[in-house]
């Protein structure tokens, strides 16, 4: 069949519309998936350079705070110990003892092995008793504004110094023992002002002990003595009162035992309570004189922090 001229341009044109498409589809279209994707990752690529950029800007800041960071707790470790073996926190303990001045006599020392402490802040609050005639009776009443002003700035404090940690310890158990209750106190005055010279310095140190428990033997002897005089005089008064109330003897009380503490037929009085001459030949021992309790020396241990110099020089490529 012969086409005329009129359908030969007609298939001319299909034949070149088809041509194009199939060369948009085949090759137009791959390469435009190719460039979205190539300016996808040079939108990515872009965002980690930017990145990387505003990380090197911040660098040499950060190695600024880094090793200020260093320096103050470099300079908090110094008043701590490193972790202390037994041997060395009996050491430590005999080195404190051989400068304190506080004229004692420390024994009994017992060393533990290394275990960990709680170490965090304590703020004193004043105990409130609550009950409803209190509180009818105080409605309506002023604010202390002193201590509402303490308590926010113990709230404000114990923000900044941040939860208990744990840390190493050391603790050696002890009695120590003073003729003047004022060496005890002094004592305990040493441990909580403790320094020990380091590097030609003199640093204080994180030592501490639970507590400091003062008796009185003396007074107490005195009083348990007197409380016994009591109760034997009022005895003898219950005695009498009874036996005049019902006529009836005092019980124990014949001639031949001398109650009255007239003189005997060998010529000398008696006391039956036990008081009097027989009470000034008592003589106290040593022991009544001394004021001794027992407590715990605790040694607060932290490893001090690495130089972060020397890896940080390292990360920056500087050789030493």
């Amino acid at each position: 069949m012969k086409l005329s001229k009129q359908e030969r341009i007609g298939a001319l044109i299909i034949i070149v519309i088809l041509i194009l498409a199939l060369g948009g589809w085949l090759l137009v279209k791959p390469r435009i998936e190719t460039i979205n994707a190539t300016r996808a990752s040079l939108a990515s690529k872009q965002q980690e350079y930017d990145a990387d950029v505003a990380k090197q800007s911040r660098k040499a800041p950060l190695r600024q705070e880094i090793e200020k960071a260093y320096e103050e707790g470099e300079h908090l470790a110094d008043m701590f110990f490193p972790e202390l073996s037994a041997y060395e926190a009996d050491m430590a303990f005999r080195a404190f003892l051989s400068q304190c001045t506080a004229k004692v006599v420390v024994e009994d020392l017992q060393v533990s092995e290394p275990t960990t402490a709680t170490l965090g802040t304590y703020f004193y609050i004043r105990p409130e008793v609550e009950y409803d005639l209190k509180t009818y009776a105080t409605q309506g009443a002023d604010v202390d504004e002193d201590y509402e002003a303490v308590l926010l700035r113990q709230t404000k404090l114990a923000t900044a110094l941040g939860d208990a940690q744990t840390i190493g310890a050391s603790e050696v158990s002890f009695t120590v023992s003073a003729i003047d209750q004022d060496e005890l106190v002094k004592f305990a005055d040493e441990v909580n002002s403790y320094m020990l010279e380091e590097n030609g310095a003199y640093t204080r140190k994180a030592v501490g002990i639970n507590g400091l428990t003062l008796v009185y033997p003396l007074v107490t002897n005195k009083y348990e003595k007197l409380i016994e005089s009591l109760n034997a005089e009022a005895e003898t008064e219950g005695k009498r009162a009874l036996s005049a109330a019902t006529g009836l003897p005092i019980e124990g009380d014949e001639d031949d035992n001398n109650t009255t503490g007239a003189p005997n037929p060998n010529g000398t009085a008696t006391n039956p309570t036990g008081t009097g001459n027989d009470e000034e030949r008592e003589t106290a021992g040593i022991t009544d004189y001394l004021y001794s309790y027992s407590d715990t020396f605790t040694f607060y241990c932290i490893e001090r922090m690495q130089d972060p110099t020397p890896q940080l020089d390292a990360q920056d490529g500087i050789s030493a």
